[in-house]
């Protein structure tokens, strides 16, 4: 059961980077949103990281041209 607590740990790291992501729109300096966005950033590579662990694929690029399918 390898896999399913870091999938757990991976949920964990998601709801923390929409945690941030939420606080860094109501930052009111932009050294504290930038800060929280990078802590967001963090917490997806991590929850990235903890899924690859736990033996699921690498999530696709958000702009992969290639992973398109043809109209």
């Amino acid at each position: 059961m390898l896999g399913v607590s870091q999938t757990f740990s991976a949920q964990h790291y998601r709801r923390r980077a929409a945690m941030c992501e939420s606080y860094a729109a109501c930052a009111q300096s932009v050294d504290d949103r930038e800060q929280l966005l990078r802590m967001r950033d963090g917490c997806l590579a991590r929850a990235d990281k903890e899924d690859w662990l736990g033996g699921l694929p690498p999530p696709p690029p958000a702009r992969a041209l290639a992973l398109r399918i043809p109209a």
